[in-house]
């Protein structure tokens, strides 16, 4: 029996990372304190116009529309202030990245539990969550790998996933090689593919995730911002730039293997993850592709009796509850206390 598991931020909470509600003021006061003066001087900008605990979502939404609003703009000031907008939002994705590392854990909580006990072998993880800690998990019990794991090839050599594990708002160790990691003199481009056609590794990351020696698809030099898709309320998958819209392939990819998952799997549960109103794409692809008649089980805090409502409505006949509100409690009923011993 196959089994999708749909993850948020709930479910990566007592791994140490925050939940959306808290992510905007915590991302805002790092980035303040920043080392890196671009990522400082993006940080104070943003806090200056929205505050120290702004809502992330509304703060990037407003970002973008400010950004849009003012192109074309006819007048110096106007261009000027939607450069400053753009570059700080640049700036976002590569405090994310930053601010995640720091904060990364050698223990992950249930994730722990979940990677060794709970997920089986042709099961699928669709993901919202930028962290690796899972992926460092399902890594170490030997169920998963980056080679190809991730729904695309990282790896020189073929080595097969016994699960797949799909970020579909990326992740924090992916990056975007520009130019193919040209750092400089002479060099060819493809002026429609300056991005590649997917992601790099970077060597510090792999270590994290437990590879010491690794032949693929890693960052070398060059340019490389993060893989990452902003949490606005108007989410684009692809990247505009000045040659072109790039990497919307790469997205397509992953979502349309997270469709795929969900026609064929004979299970979904969903832990940690609120479906909001402004994920329109998720919603309709859970609503959309997972079958009317298999089992949905929710695990998602507060938001569980709304998410059931939601599938009941549009349609599906065997929806279910769990009595555990939280995934490390769900994790620690499903496997009878071994969370406990591991934590304590």
């Amino acid at each position: 029996m196959s089994t999708v598991y749909v993850f948020g931020a709930g479910a990566s909470f007592d791994a140490g990372y925050p939940l959306c509600s808290a992510l905007g003021s915590k991302l805002l006061a790092f980035m303040c304190e920043s080392i890196n003066p671009w990522i400082r001087a993006a940080g104070e900008f943003f806090q200056d116009r929205f505050g120290e605990s702004p809502n992330l979502e509304d703060m990037i939404t407003a970002i973008e529309s400010r950004i849009e609003s003012l192109k074309g703009s006819s007048e110096l000031s106007g261009r000027t202030e939607r450069g400053r907008f753009a570059n700080h939002r640049g700036s976002l994705a590569a405090a994310l990245r930053e601010f995640f590392g720091t904060i990364r854990s050698e223990r992950s909580g249930s994730y722990s539990i979940f990677a060794r006990s709970i997920v089986r072998r042709r099961d699928t993880i669709v993901t919202f969550n930028y962290d690796d800690a899972l992926d460092r998990e399902l890594r170490s019990c030997g169920i998963w790998n980056v080679s190809s794991g991730y729904g695309f090839p990282f790896g020189s050599e073929e080595e097969p996933s016994q699960v797949v594990l799909l970020k579909l708002h990326g992740s924090v160790n992916w990056l975007i090689s520009l130019f193919g990691g040209a750092a400089a003199g002479t060099f060819l481009i493809n002026p429609a593919n300056s991005m590649g056609d997917a992601p790099v590794i970077h060597r510090a990351d792999l270590r994290f995730l437990g590879y010491e020696e690794f032949s693929g698809r890693t960052y070398e030099s060059g340019g490389a911002p993060p893989c990452l898709v902003l949490p606005g309320r108007t989410k684009q998958f692809f990247y505009d730039t000045s040659m072109g819209r790039e990497f919307s392939g790469f997205w397509e990819s992953l979502w349309s293997q997270a469709e795929q998952a969900l026609r064929d799997c004979e299970k979904v549960v969903i832990c940690g993850y609120s479906m909001p109103s402004a994920d329109a794409r998720a919603r309709e692809l859970l609503f959309e592709n997972a079958g009317n008649a298999i089992p949905i089980e929710i695990v998602s805090g507060n938001d569980t009796e709304r998410i059931a409502q939601g599938f009941k409505s549009a349609g599906f006949s065997d929806v279910t509850e769990s009595q555990d509100r939280y995934f490390s409690d769900w994790v620690g009923r499903l496997t009878g206390g071994e969370q406990r011993r591991l934590l304590h």
